[in-house]
């Protein structure tokens, strides 16, 4: 008497233009974030090392404004890519030369892959494409 609930597979999953709106603005966001804190560094600091951080930051910035663009545009090697380019990010920092500086990156990638993983679950459970019995 219980039906059983199919799931999308994750391929159909990463097609969805909703789920891949979805991405672009958490990436969009992610971005301006960046933008914005390297904005600050470069204003209110006048150290070296300041500066160093403030440059990584906007690159980061830029490098997820494009990729946010693509993934908007339909473009699933990019999502695939991105999540690779974040896991690749966050192992290099945990095993980096300085737990401090893994500290802070790891707490906003942390909130981005819980973010993640429910839109993927919610996207999963939302039933069979369209078109689809």
């Amino acid at each position: 008497m219980t039906e059983q609930r199919r799931l999308k597979p994750i391929s159909e999953v990463l097609r969805s233009p909703r789920f891949q709106r979805e991405v672009s603005v958490l990436l969009f966001v992610f971005a301006g974030i960046s933008a914005i804190y390297s904005l600050f560094l470069f204003a209110t600091n006048n150290s070296e090392e300041a500066f160093v951080m403030a440059v990584g930051l906007l690159i980061q910035a830029i490098v997820c404004a494009v990729l946010a663009i693509l993934i908007r545009r339909g473009s699933v090697k990019t999502l695939v890519f991105t999540g690779f380019l974040f896991a690749a990010n966050i192992l290099f920092a945990l095993f980096g030369s300085s737990w401090e500086d893994a500290k802070g990156i790891l707490i906003p990638y942390g909130l981005l892959i819980f973010v993640l993983v429910r839109f993927i679950r919610r996207e999963r459970r939302a039933g069979p494409a369209e078109g689809e019995d």
